[in-house]
């Protein structure tokens, strides 16, 4: 099935994992529907609706366990069974959608903003912070702490198989900040250094655990175990709302192309997941818009979150790669 241009292009880039964190693939798949409505033929409410749906599940099918774009998705879902329902003519939906998207790409970028403060309070001048792999989300909260004056030292490892972590680093140097890089395997000995761990996360769970780059959880096992701080920062729509129905992340393996060349050790297939779960006992706390939230709060935050009908029925085969 042919899509929109801009589906199309969003998908692609989905799966070549071009993009970035989830905010930005958020960011990405609402834009893509933003394109798909200003530049539709429909004559009625229906056939603009029609459009948008089929938009809205190419993108849902596409997306990994990343629960902001997911979020966005039901927004805009959400909004069309509503307009549905009530019989909106043309017009009122296609501003209906345009709003609902609007607003959520200025909480996207208020809950970011929020988030970086909050964090950045609990840095203190002269602080080493260890930090795992990449995210956008974190950037903000250093650069809100080194803009208020505060003195910090980053560490960050590689990050493999895709080398995230040398992307801080070059943040960090772009920032003025002292940062210095070493391999993942050196996690044991450099986080016992550290005065505090914080990384994001591209899904939080109901029951607290958090989906996180592959290395996370054997990174906040090392913290745990010496009394350093592990906290994760990520705004609310990174609450998963899969997980309300008991459905396990979405997880792709890590390709074997990452790690051997193809005609290498035929023999050895390549195992293991490209991100890993932290259990919610092993965060000190999350850090969201609302401030600093003990993991066991996810349940109640995300019973409070929009949530489509459509996209809550393909949850289930979704969650198990069946769409």
């Amino acid at each position: 099935m042919a899509h929109h241009p801009a589906v199309g292009r969003v998908i692609e880039r989905i799966h070549a994992d071009v993009i970035g964190g989830a905010a930005d693939t958020a960011k990405e798949v609402s834009q893509a529907v933003r394109e798909v409505i200003d530049s539709s033929p429909a004559t009625t409410g229906e056939a603009l609706a029609a459009e948008v749906e089929a938009a809205a599940l190419a993108l849902f099918a596409a997306l990994p366990s990343f629960a902001p774009p997911l979020n966005a998705l039901h927004r805009v879902m959400k909004q069309v069974e509503a307009s549905r329902a009530g019989g909106e003519d043309l017009v009122t939906l296609r501003a209906h959608l345009l709003e609902t998207i609007a607003d959520f790409l200025q909480f996207v970028e208020d809950a970011l903003g929020r988030v970086a403060r909050c964090g950045a309070e609990l840095l203190k001048d002269g602080d080493t912070l260890f930090m795992y792999s990449m995210s956008s989300t974190v950037w903000r909260v250093i650069k809100a702490a080194h803009d208020q004056g505060k003195r910090l030292r980053v560490i960050v490892t590689e990050s493999r198989p895709a080398n995230e972590g040398l992307w801080t680093v070059e943040r960090m140097i772009e920032y003025g900040i002292p940062v210095e890089v070493s391999i993942d395997a050196a996690i044991g000995v450099l986080v016992p250094q550290s005065d505090v761990v914080m990384v994001g996360a591209d899904s939080v769970a109901a029951t607290g655990e958090t989906l996180c780059k592959l290395g996370t959880y054997p990174t906040a096992l090392v913290a745990k175990a010496h009394g350093v701080p592990f906290y994760i920062a990520a705004d609310t729509l990174k609450f998963d709302t899969a997980t309300l129905l008991g459905l396990p992340f979405r997880v792709d393996p890590i390709p074997r192309e990452d790690v051997l060349d193809e005609d290498e050790y035929p023999e050895a297939p390549v195992v293991g997941p490209l991100f890993d779960v932290t259990p919610p006992e092993l965060v000190r706390g999350i850090i969201t818009e609302r401030g600093v939230l003990n993991p066991a709060a996810a349940y109640t935050v995300l019973q409070e979150m929009p949530i489509s009908q459509t996209l809550l029925d393909l949850l289930p085969d979704w969650a198990h790669g069946k769409l």
